[in-house]
């Protein structure tokens, strides 16, 4: 199990690299005059987020930060993303829903494939690469039957670990709404590779679904 997480993650290193390094093969490189190959702009997203191994409910998930691309060539590009975000898990036992909800500080380095040609009005997209987390807050709750939620912020109890690596995959959509302005839409799967729970061995490794909405500006 820990050569084939090590293949993934692997993987997804070894295509963000080739994103950013792709040249040789892409002979349609922009030099304008004017043109901007570095965006820049606000992000959010919103989903759910659980963990394997577990008797798993909806968990609202959301994040929201700050992306930067680089896109220089007419198919590849190469960016990053840094968000605030809010996962974890919520499962029953009994009568009662217990939630556990981190707040990451998530780095997101992706490398990018965009279909159609360059300066498309839209251009869809495809995007891999690996993710790193570090946890900033962790907040539980306990729901009774009553639908009743007591909220427990003690810090001697801790149910998740400090840090968080995975693999991101995802598919989407760039909408030009102005010059050198882009509207972002899309859809990702994250895949986490450590067990993140305190639980002794029980593999219980991050896992969230979310769409995601940006607005890109040319600097």
């Amino acid at each position: 199990m820990k050569t084939k997480l090590v293949y993934m993650f692997a993987a997804a290193m070894a295509v963000s690299a080739i994103g950013f390094a792709q040249n040789a093969d892409d002979k349609k490189i922009v030099e304008k005059k004017g043109t901007s190959y570095i965006s820049l702009g606000p992000i959010g997203g919103f989903g759910h987020s659980w963990t394997s191994n577990m008797n798993n409910r909806f968990k609202p998930s959301a994040h929201l930060g700050i992306a930067m691309i680089y896109s220089r060539f007419e198919h590849w590009g190469w960016g990053t993303e840094l968000t605030a975000s809010h996962e974890g898990y919520s499962t029953a036992i009994g009568n009662q829903t217990f939630t556990y909800d981190p707040t990451y500080l998530r780095m997101t380095p992706k490398a990018y494939y965009f279909f159609g040609n360059y300066g498309d009005n839209i251009r869809p997209k495809i995007y891999l690469g690996p993710s790193v987390a570090y946890k900033v807050a962790e907040d539980r709750y306990v729901g009774g039957p009553n639908n009743s939620d007591i909220r427990y912020t003690d810090r001697g109890s801790y149910m998740i670990n400090d840090w968080d690596l995975g693999v991101d995959v995802g598919a989407g959509v760039n909408i030009k709404v102005a010059p050198y302005t882009w509207l972002n839409l899309d859809a990702d799967y994250y895949h986490g590779l450590l067990d993140v729970t305190r639980m002794n061995g029980m593999n219980n490794m991050n896992r969230s679904l979310r769409a995601n909405v940006g607005v890109m500006m040319g600097i």
